[in-house]
């Protein structure tokens, strides 16, 4: 049997029972999990995203204190993710503060390419993470189901677009408000999964514009096994470019509004990457005997 250390860590937020838990397993390369060891502990933590780091550029007993390259996938209880935000943050605040890793920048091989974490401004850590732009979609009967499972009904004022990159739907209405999209409470009928399924779709994005923030929203993912993400940072790489247009700015302050609720300070800095800024917080450590 090895023993495996492991913490979980609330992103975007810095208060316990907030933002967005994440599973953290240091897994070290001399130690390597299986495929079916990676789903199998990911289904036991059963958060929305378990991540797993394996340090690249340093080994032996101080190897996560030391390296600054890590290679990292995370997985849900059901599957493996291509992206995910709160818990690449999640995992920085772990490496950075918990191991006491004194580097500046961390590095990440993921499924989505190298991604960045930096030591920002006031106990920040700012992600760099690849830009996914929804594009219009046409409004077929599959989307109709969906919409009225957010909704109860399908409107006519709706705006929806889809991510291609990552096959996040994002679902608009103009005027829904803050407090529509914290109040909803979507129900997705087995024929409303089943168009889900044909659309390949990851999650439905439900954003509305702000007042005291830019934009607002809720991320709903039963395909993934978690049929809501309290604080999606994958999401705002899709929601940033939905919003750049219609607000006419590239920077913003943006809130999920799950129960859970996350802050997130999102900038677009290219046309291929977006940095989102962040805090998060420990909340518990312990050992993983495999």
């Amino acid at each position: 049997m090895t023993k495996y250390q492991v913490f979980t860590a609330n992103a975007f937020t810095d208060k316990q029972f907030c933002g967005n838990p994440a599973a953290v397993v240091l897994a070290p390369d001399d130690s390597p999990l299986s495929e079916s060891q990676l789903l199998q502990i990911a289904a036991e933590l059963n958060l929305s995203e378990t991540a797993f780091i394996v340090p690249k550029n340093a080994s032996g007993p101080n190897a996560f204190q030391e390296a600054s390259q890590f290679g990292l996938r995370w997985f849900t209880p059901t599957t493996e993710v291509s992206l995910c935000g709160h818990a690449t943050l999640a995992t920085s605040f772990v490496v950075l503060e918990k191991l006491d890793n004194k580097s500046t920048e961390l590095s990440f091989d993921t499924l989505s390419g190298k991604l960045v974490v930096r030591r920002g401004q006031d106990g920040r850590l700012d992600m760099t993470l690849p830009i996914n732009p929804p594009r219009p979609v046409a409004i077929t009967e599959d989307i109709k189901l969906l919409v009225t499972s957010i909704y109860g009904e399908f409107r006519d004022s709706v705006e929806v677009e889809l991510s291609p990159t990552l096959n996040y739907l994002v679902v608009h209405d103009p005027s829904t408000t803050r407090d529509d999209v914290a109040s909803s409470v979507p129900r997705f009928s087995r024929e409303a999964y089943t168009a889900g399924e044909r659309l390949n779709l990851i999650a439905i994005l439900v954003t509305a514009k702000g007042t005291d923030k830019d934009f607002h929203s809720r991320v709903f993912g039963p395909w993934v096994g978690a049929l809501e993400d309290p604080v999606c940072g994958s999401a705002h790489t899709v929601l940033a470019p939905f919003w750049q247009s219609r607000l006419e700015k590239r920077s913003f302050s943006a809130t999920q509004v799950s129960k859970r609720h996350g802050d997130l300070k999102v900038d677009i800095i290219s046309g291929t990457h977006i940095r989102i800024s962040g805090r998060a917080v420990a909340v518990l450590e312990g050992m993983l005997t495999v």
